[in-house]
């Protein structure tokens, strides 16, 4: 994080957070109290994208230690094979464990209905290469199968690296996630309607940070779904392309 713990907690108090297991020792994660509420993340992203390594069963000890201080923590998920992150969750579960799972856009469709119905809250992850396109299709094919006819979700759904505002008016997440507002600081970004502006270089890292923090508080949330698609029937197959086989 680009600010100073003591700026940090300042400013996230009384605010709901995700932290990484790779960032459970830090100094800012010692007190969640200081938070509305807190989530954990397993890492599987940094595992990806840099190489991390995280121990099933110190991410294990982990969760259990801080079980009653967390509202929730996602499974040890793994990018690229969901048939491990399938193994890691039973494993977990084996352990006394309730993580959430994860499902990562474009993985198997049956995976999906058998976490849907399962479970209570899933989290949803951004696919490996998708485009912005690719993932609003995948996310409207989910939306239009797994919501009532209300248009609300049949299970808490959470988008993870889903801050796209377009993406939070469109689909109802009972949450969602990313680092976005740090990539901005580094790069003196700040928020758009669209994506993000450069040139801000003229404001510290606090002052963007509020600016971040107020357009998210500010952006609009979809509560319901409403389907542009013939396949909001639930009796419909998912859309071609979409029938993943287990």
């Amino acid at each position: 994080m680009p600010l100073a713990t003591g700026t940090y907690l300042e400013l996230m108090r009384g605010r709901p957070v995700m932290f990484s297991f790779l960032a459970r020792s830090r100094a800012a994660y010692r007190d969640l109290s200081v938070f509305e509420s807190a989530v954990l993340d397993s890492g599987a992203y940094s595992v990806w994208r840099r190489g991390a390594e995280v121990d099933l069963y110190e991410y294990a000890d982990c969760c259990a230690r801080l079980e009653d201080r967390l509202e929730w923590y996602a499974n040890l998920d793994v990018i690229g094979d969901w048939r491990r992150g399938l193994e890691n969750l039973h494993e977990l579960e084996r352990l006394g464990l309730s993580p959430v799972p994860v499902y990562h856009l474009g993985e198997s469709w049956g995976l999906l209905e058998d976490l849907a119905l399962g479970y209570d809250r899933v989290g949803i992850a951004r696919g490996e290469g998708l485009s912005r396109n690719e993932t609003v299709r995948l996310l409207e094919a989910i939306f239009s199968r797994f919501t009532d006819l209300r248009g609300a979700p049949l299970c808490r759904l959470h988008g993870f690296r889903m801050t796209d505002r377009r993406l939070m008016a469109r689909f109802p997440f009972a949450s969602v996630d990313s680092t976005t507002w740090i990539a901005g600081c580094a790069w003196d970004e700040l928020p758009t309607d669209s994506g993000r502006a450069r040139g801000f270089s003229f404001l510290d890292d606090v002052e963007k940070t509020r600016v971040w923090l107020s357009f998210f508080d500010a952006a609009r949330k979809a509560a319901t779904f409403r389907a542009r698609t013939a396949y909001v029937n639930r009796e419909y197959p998912a859309p071609e392309g979409l029938a993943y086989a287990h």
